[in-house]
């Protein structure tokens, strides 16, 4: 029988089996790999709360506080971005776009697909991500963890929106 833990939880958790984190609402699934992570960080900076982005084919806010995960969205804005085949920096005005009128982002995506703009897609798609997780970054202590290019496109709009975001 597997064990199931829901938020609010440990980071590390207190039983000491490793085991995927679920949320209700939003309806949501951490995997153990992702909450290794948290943890790791949390054993770095003892003391730190905020929020931690982990970008990667499903992104995840996870949302810290005193040493336990309180809650978490995610979002699968890297799968995404492969389907259509974007690659390259997201462009401004796009993301902006989508910040703005998240309810575009099918026509963006569109416009973006026509014009051969591989970065205002991806513009579109993190801009409309943020604009659904506003609540997580906007006046946050956020650490984003990832690696290559989707990591460096996340950052590079995060700080256009003047985010408070640090590499780890």
């Amino acid at each position: 029988m597997a064990i199931i833990e829901t938020v609010p939880a440990r980071a590390t958790p207190e039983s000491g089996v490793w085991c995927d984190l679920h949320q209700e609402r939003p309806r949501g699934l951490l995997p153990e790999a992702e909450r290794r992570r948290v943890a790791a960080y949390l054993e770095t900076a003892t003391d730190w709360g905020g929020v931690i982005l982990i970008v990667g084919d499903v992104s995840h806010w996870v949302q810290v506080s005193a040493g336990e995960i309180v809650s978490f969205q995610s979002f699968l804005t890297g799968r995404l971005a492969q389907a259509l085949g974007v690659a390259g920096a997201p462009e401004g005005a796009s993301a902006d776009a989508a910040m703005s009128q998240p309810e575009r982002l099918a026509g963006l995506l569109r416009s973006a697909e026509v014009s051969g703009e591989s970065g205002a897609a991806l513009g579109a798609l993190i801009g409309a991500e943020l604009a659904a997780t506003r609540a997580f970054w906007l006046g946050a202590d956020l650490r984003l963890m990832g690696a290559g290019a989707l990591a460096d496109a996340y950052e590079a709009v995060l700080r256009a929106q003047a985010a408070w975001v640090t590499r780890v």
